[in-house]
Order: structure tokens, then C-alpha cells, then sequence
């Protein structure tokens, strides 16, 4: 656990024992820390993780004094989303779609923060009933479950949605050739992931018709808007932080990390090594290793090599 979490998750369990709430038991979840709270008989969970946009505390938990007592402490969140936004679209928060959509669409990404691994999008397109389906089966944001949930999530939505869903993975070798491609224009890493996101939608609407296009935002909206050029001018295009508050988002999260999970597990396997997930804990010392190992050639098809932590490479 990073120094900067690790000081959130002892101050939230402060609170935790102030408000007389019980902590049952912990673990590490993937980027942050889940703590299963208990006031009286009724039981809940809250996810604290370090995400690209800084500390996120997801809660889940059912109507009571439980989930009442934990709305009231301080949930660290980025500011102007209040505690309840990350309850998920289930009634608590203001649902992100327009509420006559009948379907929609849900773009979101995985990897941009982690120095090995590829990086990937993902979208998918959900109707009303399949959005009551994923809050049952415990769709949600991806930061908040484990690798293991994560893969049986996954399977589901790819079965329910079919060619509903697409996911495409940019691994290191080419990622780092693209990057440089686009550094040479002036252009930076979101120009990339707008030109993912927008492949991913352009791709979806060729099979079916979406009024709707939700991405968790991640950067001006021109980097996505530019990528669509005509398709903007005629759906409703929403970019948002925090966007896996919807569900069709959320699942786009859960199969965008789902593939990069089993792209670090294939480099492991064809490295014979464990790379870590991340930008701190563990990075330099499996860099160190691999140097021993490859050579820093290798690399490149390993790591993101605009990471700071590759600059002896320049």
C-alpha cells in the first residue's frame, strides 16, 4: 500500500471506530483497500483506492443505519461529487443517462496508470433490463472489486451483450510506437486514448443504433469529439469523471481491466517473471530484474516507456 492510501485507510478507520462502527476484516483490492464494516447485525463494505483522479471510498451497503452512519463520515472524495455519487446508479445519485434512453453506451480504460502492461479501452452498449441485471450480479466501478471478481464479471457481460461489447488492447510494443508518433505531431498520451475510445464507439455503431455514448473523462472533451467528428454532431455524447456511476460504464471498466489482467498475465509467462500492476510499489526492482534478465532493448515490449521511470533510457 502506498504511503499517501495507506494514511486515508488509517484515518477513515478512525472514523470508522469514532461512529462506533466495527471492522471486521480487511484486504488489498487492485490500486487501493476493502474493509468490511459492521454496526449491529447489518454488515457492508467500503472500497478506499487510489484512482487517476486521487482517493475514491466506494460504499456498499443496504438501506439502515449502517449505510446511513457511513454516508455521514468523511469519504475523501474528489471534490463536487458528494458521498452519495459513489453509491452506484441504483437510485442514490442522479442517474449520468438521460432517463429516455432505453440504451446506451459506456466507454471507459484500463492501464494508462500502470508502467507495465498494455493499455486498454473498452465499450459497451446495455439496455434498461441488462443495467438491473449488472447492479444484481455487482456491476461496478472495476477499482472497487478483486482480479478474481473481475474475470467472472466479465465473462457475464461478454455473454449477455455479445457484439454489444468491444475491447482493444494496445500492448507495450505498440503503444510505445504510437506514443512516439504522436509526440513527434505535438500530440500527447489522451490523444491516444481518444483515438481508442473513438474506434471502440465508431465500431459499436456500425452494428446498432446508440443514441446515447457515455466516457469516463479522462481529458478535454476534444479528444474524443475529434475522433467522431460527424457522430458527434448527431448522438448525445456525456463525458463525465467518475462515469462508472453508470452501469454500461462500469462494465466497459470491468472488461477493459479484465483484458489487462490476462495481457500482464501473458507477459509473465512468456518473461518467466512477475510484473507488478501500478506506478510505485515494486516497479524499480522488477525494471532492475528484467534489465538482468532482457536487457534494456527488451523493454519496449514490456513497459510504458514514456513513464518517467524509464528515463535512463534517454
Amino acid at each position: 500500500m502506498d504511503k499517501i492510501l495507506d494514511e486515508k485507510v488509517r484515518a477513515y478507520k478512525a472514523q470508522l471506530s469514532a461512529a462506533g462502527i466495527e471492522c471486521v476484516r480487511e484486504k488489498p483490492i487492485n490500486y487501493g483497500w476493502n474493509l468490511v464494516c459492521r454496526l449491529g447485525s447489518e454488515e457492508g463494505r467500503v472500497n478506499i483506492y487510489h484512482g487517476k483522479k486521487g482517493i475514491s471510498v466506494v460504499l456498499q451497503a443496504k438501506e439502515g443505519a449502517l449505510k446511513q452512519a457511513l454516508a455521514g463520515l468523511d469519504q475523501a472524495q474528489p471534490a463536487g461529487l458528494s458521498a452519495a455519487g459513489f453509491f452506484g446508479s441504483q437510485g442514490e445519485a442522479p442517474a449520468i443517462r438521460p432517463a429516455a434512453a432505453d440504451t446506451w453506451m459506456g466507454c471507459d480504460e484500463s492501464g494508462k496508470g500502470d508502467v507495465f502492461g498494455p493499455l486498454v479501452a473498452a465499450a459497451c452498449q446495455i439496455t434498461k433490463e441488462e443495467e438491473v441485471l449488472f447492479q444484481k450480479a455487482g456491476v461496478c466501478d472495476s477499482k472497487a472489486l478483486t482480479d478474481t471478481k473481475i474475470a467472472t464479471l466479465a465473462e457475464y457481460i461478454r455473454q449477455t451483450l455479445a457484439d454489444r461489447c468491444v475491447v482493444t488492447v494496445l500492448m507495450p510494443e505498440e503503444y510505445n510506437k504510437q506514443y512516439e508518433l504522436l509526440k513527434k505531431n505535438k500530440k500527447n498520451l489522451n490523444h491516444l486514448l481518444g483515438s481508442l475510445h473513438g474506434q471502440n464507439i465508431l465500431c459499436l455503431l456500425r452494428k446498432h443504433k446508440c443514441p446515447c455514448i457515455i466516457v469516463d473523462k479522462f481529458g478535454k472533451d476534444e479528444y474524443v469529439l475529434n475522433e467522431l467528428q460527424t457522430v458527434a454532431k448527431t448522438h448525445r455524447i456525456i463525458q463525465i469523471p467518475k462515469g462508472e456511476r453508470d452501469t454500461a460504464v462500469a462494465a466497459a471498466s470491468i472488461l477493459a481491466r479484465d483484458a489487462f489482467v490476462r495481457a500482464m498475465n501473458t507477459l509473465s509467462k512468456r518473461y518467466g517473471m512477475t510484473f507488478p500492476k501500478g506506478a510505485y510499489a515494486g516497479i524499480a526492482a522488477a525494471i532492475a530484474q528484467f534489465r538482468h534478465q532482457y536487457g534494456d532493448a527488451e523493454l519496449a515490449f514490456v513497459g510504458k516507456l514514456n513513464f518517467k521511470t524509464f528515463d535512463f533510457l534517454r
